[in-house]
């Protein structure tokens, strides 16, 4: 039996996004766009699906791993909008091919580097949750999460350190 090793809930969603590659110490991009979806979402990473692993002849994954400086933007477009887009910054935490899709296509494991509680992973949570139970739950879900070990230190704390 495995467990499932994330720190937050994910949801399934469909939320087309550009991708680019981003020098952060230059502050400039180095590649992109490339088209994509984000296939499930957490306020702390996503799994995006593209059609290749190439963007520029830089491979999204190891051009990312070899250098620090090198991230993904992730670009996404309220509305439909171009002129409301937010921006994402994020780096590979895994790639593989999605060998059960008709398509060919790659995942991608992202981990955010934009803060959990900022503007723009709000509103990503909200573009992602039509259902508004559903964004109250992951919301409720995460935060459960990052308040855990307080609350099993006040438990001991309280209790006098033991759990019966």
């Amino acid at each position: 039996m495995t467990s499932d090793k994330r720190r937050a809930k994910r949801i399934s969603v469909e939320l087309p996004v550009k991708v680019y590659l981003f020098d952060n110490k230059g502050k400039m991009r180095l590649g992109g766009p490339l088209a994509g979806c984000i296939r499930d979402f957490s306020p702390l990473g996503a799994a995006l699906a593209v059609a290749t692993i190439l963007l520029n002849g830089k491979h999204l994954f190891y051009t990312c791993q070899d250098n620090p400086d090198i991230i993904l933007e992730l670009a996404f477009e309220l509305s439909g909008s171009p002129e409301e887009t937010i921006i994402v910054p994020a780096v590979p935490v895994w790639f593989d091919r999605d060998l059960d899709s008709d398509k060919k296509q790659f995942d991608v494991g992202l981990k955010f580097l934009a803060n959990p509680r900022s503007p723009e992973i709000k509103i990503l949570s909200k573009q992602a949750c039509s259902d508004e139970t559903m964004l109250v739950s992951l919301w409720k879900k995460f935060f459960l999460f990052l308040n855990y070990p307080l609350f099993l230190a006040s438990y001991f704390l309280f209790s006098g350190g033991t759990s019966g």
